[in-house]
């Protein structure tokens, strides 16, 4: 048998723990307010999930900590997307 394919094993926790990880990936900013923010995505959150939105647009980008309040399936021109409520943490 071949060493290092894929189903190999490769490392070994002494003490296994649960946990996520999240890839960037773009959304859509639909709206925003003094404490929240809107988006589409197409991948769901959970709700509680703190993660880091980084906005881009004509003055300088911003980067907003923000909490998952709401996630939901929306519909985007036939395709099944994620609308997402952030309540904005801290910038």
């Amino acid at each position: 048998m071949m060493r290092g394919k894929r189903r190999d094993p490769r490392f070994a926790l002494t003490v296994p723990f649960e946990g996520w990880l999240r890839v960037p990936d773009d959304v859509i900013v639909e709206r925003r307010s003094e404490s929240e923010v809107w988006v589409v995505t197409a991948h769901p959150a959970r709700v509680d999930e703190v993660m880091t939105l980084d906005v881009a647009g004509p003055e300088s980008p911003v980067t907003v900590q923000v909490r998952v309040v709401e996630s939901v399936p929306v519909m985007v021109d036939g395709v099944v997307r994620h609308g997402l409520r952030l309540a904005i943490v801290s910038q």
